[in-house]
């Protein structure tokens, strides 16, 4: 510390915390808490203060004019509330209100202040504590320290008097010696309390020392002449001076700062201050260099050090680093700048507005798509200045319902689609637009913010592409409905044309000469070929449209080649070809049933035509691994390698040395499609001269049964259904018998109520009925007598399985087998099986049903079974079907799809519904194009399905045999 020609700065000016006296305020500055310390320094009540603004209760002194309190105290809160940063201020005099009890007015008083923030969860301020040290005695201290030397002084010169006179006085040395004594111990008193007050001042100057070392901010203070006298370590390091070394060191050389932009010196503040006499601060873009060269963005301020009456003895810098503040500044500047830049560049709109609805970011694409851009209006009238409508472009948009306002209400909205239209935008302009909320770091909502995407091209194209899409449906809609009755109209007299053909090549109505039948042999071949080319050309149409479904299924390899070759082997015959086939039983494929002989028959017809007579042919199915490969080796001609890739396109025939082309091109490339329909490719190895490999394979599946002789597609009905009525009031053994029945394929229908046992089987007509014995209320002998003597049910095999060992009474009673219980199962199916096939054989026939609108068609089928000894009878339309079946049950229905008035589904369906007639054997004929779905329906509910496309007058017959016996023709 230096003498008092340099006297040591007033450190209270310079400190920012003084303990004890604290004071809490809200972020409005009202006053929420206060310590008693504070309220015995201030001299006030604390029901007085708390809940009002800390400038109401502490206002400037009135009658002191220069008073700079309340200006000082609110910037420093304010700083606290921006920065979020502790805040220390200058000494400040800041006098004090008295009680009206003590007199009023106010008393003079000195004050130390710090300002600190006090963070909440969201990181924001929720309070400031305001601190502070009264050094009102310490700055009277001063005072009095002042006038105490300057009365020492006065004493000296006293006493230096009183020493030259004291010859001259010697009269009055008693006198003198008494006052002296007297001035002694006055002064002896004056200097043990100057030396209290040192102790105090040192003790003071100790504690404000540590604190302003401790304190964020860097402090370096000055004497009248512009030389440190000290300097806080936050100051040291930014400087690079330490106090020892800039200790009486002029200040313009330890604060070196420079302009940032210019690099040219900068006034320095503690001059200003002199000059001024008030505190001041530096401009910005102040850079400090430090002795080691680094440099440094500062701020800061600086103020005079004033004695009680207003004397300048120093001054205090106070500065800080915000190197890092002007760094995340620029960071943030350049930011926002990158947004506006990205703003302006987007193609979409962007617009954000604040919950008040005033608008934040109106970016050019917005402007643009909406003709406007941000408008000083509520968000009540932004419909009606905007020209916002609805996408009809007629009703306006509702305020409070538009993208933006939703968002501001903390709503989040996507693709709303709104039509702009108003001067700027005449045409009108439709918008798609999502909103999100827009909301602070701690979750408060700020506002909202849309995306504009302007959508009416795109909305343009949409609909054009919709009215293309339209126009093709309907295109495709008549294409089918052209190929549906294209199918059947062809078809349908084609398939009389065969028909009739191969009745009068029979003879059957006398002989022909050899120009009769050479007619009939060319009307019969026209009209197959014919009949040909109409399924391949619909074919390959319905899979060039995508419309042909497969209805994929476990496949027999064996089977499928013994249909295809029983029905390609006359043609193969005719060449004297050598026709073989060779699979291994039990491999199965998941295919098409319908497809996959197609592809075979194809194939195989394509080797027949190209082979030579008296050729070799060979359809062969290998595992290989999990799939099958199926091929067709013949020993023809070969294809040249220029003809291997064109033969698979529509309508390319092969070309032969010497021979007119046949055929219509279309097998192979029909072929190539249903094949990769299935997921899979056909390959061809060929050599001419050596003949010619066709090959693809398939899936393997798991086994299935062979069905022997099938050669159309077959529902899970199987052909012929045979039902079976079980009487047994038992549950244990009826659940017995209807799991043996059912399990050998029978269908099973159970009667637990004796008394309508007859009813049902006449209503039913079983194949066969199992009857028990000891029944209640009514037992077997009487339904047996019953079920004899009702002619309805008289000829239906009765099986008597019963506890009662009375088979003789059976037999006398009518029944057909009496067995008695316990039935093991191979016993019980024996039986079932005698009967019902005996019964099936001698039962008087029932006539066969031909439902077919097509009058050729349906005389030649009935003409062709009559010949078989079939009894028939016939309906041109559903309506007459319906009506001959609910007047009496016929043996089966051959029955077409495409029927006036009823169709063949809608019969098929009310027959399936019925309990009389849902056993009724149903065989579909028809020409009609079958969806997977129709197809599907078919398999289930009929019993064979038949194409008129394909080979079927063999196979129809061939199928009705196995069901029903020829009897006496009878056709109506």
């Amino acid at each position: 510390m230096r003498a008092s020609a340099n006297p040591t700065p007033d450190f209270q000016a310079l400190f920012q915390s003084a303990p004890g006296l604290y004071l809490v305020l809200t972020p409005d500055l009202n006053i929420v808490a206060v310590s008693d310390a504070y309220l015995r320094a201030t001299m006030t009540q604390r029901e007085e203060i708390l809940g009002r603004g800390i400038f109401d209760v502490f206002p400037d002194n009135p009658d002191d004019p220069s008073a700079t309190g309340v200006r000082n105290l609110r910037a420093s809160l304010l700083r606290v509330i921006q920065d979020k940063t502790p805040d220390t201020m200058a000494v400040q005099k800041y006098d004090i209100r008295k009680p009206e009890s003590e007199g009023g007015g106010f008393e003079e008083r000195f004050w130390s202040p710090v300002n600190s923030p006090v963070f909440g969860p969201d990181k924001g301020v929720v309070y400031i504590i305001h601190r502070v040290e009264d050094v009102t005695e310490f700055i009277r201290l001063k005072q009095q320290t002042l006038e105490q030397e300057k009365l020492a002084e006065k004493l000296r010169t006293h006493a230096g008097q009183m020493e030259a006179e004291i010859f001259q006085r010697a009269g009055e040395v008693q006198e003198a010696n008494r006052r002296l004594e007297a001035a002694n111990q006055a002064l002896l008193r004056e200097l043990s309390e100057r030396k209290r007050a040192q102790e105090a001042l040192t003790k003071s100057q100790k504690w404000l020392s540590t604190t302003l070392g401790s304190i964020g901010d860097a402090v370096i203070a000055t004497d009248m002449n512009g030389a440190i006298s000290f300097m806080n370590p936050v100051a040291e390091s930014l400087t690079g001076w330490t106090q020892a070394e800039a200790a009486g060191t002029p200040m313009d050389l330890v604060f070196d700062i420079v302009n940032k932009e210019t690099r040219r010196p900068v006034e320095n503040p503690v001059k200003k201050v002199f000059r001024e006499g008030k505190i001041v601060g530096l401009a910005d873009h102040t850079i400090l260099r430090s002795k080691s060269g680094k440099e440094f963005d500062i701020e800061d301020s600086a103020a005079p050090i004033l004695t009680e009456t207003g004397e300048a003895f120093g001054v205090v810098l106070v500065f800080r680093d915000i190197t890092d503040k002007k760094l995340a500044e620029e960071e943030t500047r350049r930011q926002k700048d990158l947004l506006q830049l990205i703003l302006a560049s987007v193609a979409d709109g962007v617009v954000v507005a604040d919950t008040a609805g005033k608008f934040l970011v109106f970016n050019a694409a917005a402007e643009r798509f909406i003709g406007i851009g941000a408008i000083d209006a509520s968000p009540e009238r932004w419909s009606e200045q905007y020209g916002s409508f609805l996408p009809d472009g007629v009703t306006l948009f509702p305020a409070e319902e538009l993208p933006l306002v939703r968002a501001m209400r903390g709503e989040s909205v996507d693709a709303v689609e709104l039509f702009i239209r108003n001067q700027h935008v005449p045409e009108g302009r439709l918008l798609s637009i999502t909103g999100r909320p827009l909301k602070g770091e701690d979750g408060s909502l700020k506002g909202g913010v849309v995306v504009l995407h302007d959508i009416t091209l795109e909305k343009r194209a949409q609909e054009a592409l919709t009215r293309a899409k339209e126009e093709a449906e309907r295109t495709s809609r008549f294409k089918d409905q052209f190929l549906s009755t294209m199918s059947h109209e062809l078809r349908t007299p084609l398939n009389a044309v065969l028909g009739f053909s191969d009745l009068l090549a029979d003879e059957r109505y006398g002989p022909l000469n050899e120009k009769q039948r050479r007619y009939i042999d060319h009307i019969h071949t026209g009209g197959k070929h014919l009949l040909s080319l109409i399924s391949d050309i619909l074919d390959l149409s319905k899979i060039e449209a995508g419309r042909m479904e497969l209805a994929i299924e476990n496949l027999s390899v064996q089977g499928a080649f013994s249909e295809v070759l029983s029905v390609m082997q006359p043609l193969a015959d005719k060449k004297s070809h050598a026709l073989s086939a060779k699979a291994e039983a039990g491999f199965s494929v998941r295919a098409d049933a319908t497809r996959f002989k197609q592809i075979l028959m194809n194939l195989i017809g394509n080797a027949i035509k190209f082979t030579p007579d008296g050729g070799r042919i060979e359809l062969s199915g290998l595992l290989d691994g999990g799939r099958v490969r199926v091929e067709v080796k013949d020993n023809g001609p070969g294809i040249p390698d220029e003809e291997k890739k064109q033969i698979f396109e529509a309508f390319y025939r092969l070309r032969e040395s010497g021979k007119k082309s046949e055929g219509t091109g279309l097998g192979l490339a029909i072929t190539q499609r249903l094949v990769e329909l299935h997921g899979e490719e056909l390959s061809l190895n060929s050599q001419v001269g050596q003949g010619s490999c066709f090959y693809f394979s398939l899936p393997a599946a798991v086994s299935v049964r062979e069905a022997l002789g099938r050669k159309v597609e077959t529902s899970s009905r199987g052909l012929g259904p045979q039902r079976i009525l079980v009487i047994e009031d038992d549950r244990a053994t009826a659940q017995l018998i209807h799991s043996q029945l059912s399990s050998a394929g029978y269908h099973v229908t159970l009667c637990d109520e004796p008394q309508k046992a007859v009813e049902l089987a006449a209503q039913l007509q079983p194949n066969a009925i199992t009857l028990d014995i000891v029944m209640k209320p009514k037992n077997g002998w009487e339904i047996l007598i019953q079920l004899k003597r009702d002619p309805r049910t008289a000829q239906i095999p009765l099986i008597v399985v019963s506890m009662v060992d009375q088979p003789s009474m059976g037999t006398l009673l009518g029944a057909d087998e009496y067995l008695v219980k316990p039935v093991d199962k191979m016993t019980l199916l024996g039986a079932i099986e005698r009967h019902v096939r005996n019964h099936s054989k001698t039962k008087p026939g029932r006539s066969i049903l031909i439902v077919e609108d097509d009058a050729p068609t349906r005389e030649f089928i009935a003409e062709m079974l009559t010949t078989h000894g079939f009894a028939v009878t016939t309906a041109a339309d559903g309506a007459q079907a319906r009506a001959q079946v609910a007047a009496a049950l016929p043996e089966l229905v051959i029955l077409d799809m495409m029927l006036p008035e009823v169709s063949g589904f809608e019969l098929l369906g009310e027959w399936r519904a019925s309990l009389r007639t849902a056993g009724l054997p149903v065989f579909v004929l028809t020409s009609k194009d079958l969806s997977h779905e129709e197809q599907s329906y078919l398999r289930t509910h009929a019993e064979a399905l038949l194409r008129k496309q394909q080979p079927w007058h063999e196979t129809l017959v061939k199928h009705i045999e196995r069901v029903m016996a020829p009897s006496v023709a009878e056709k109506a």
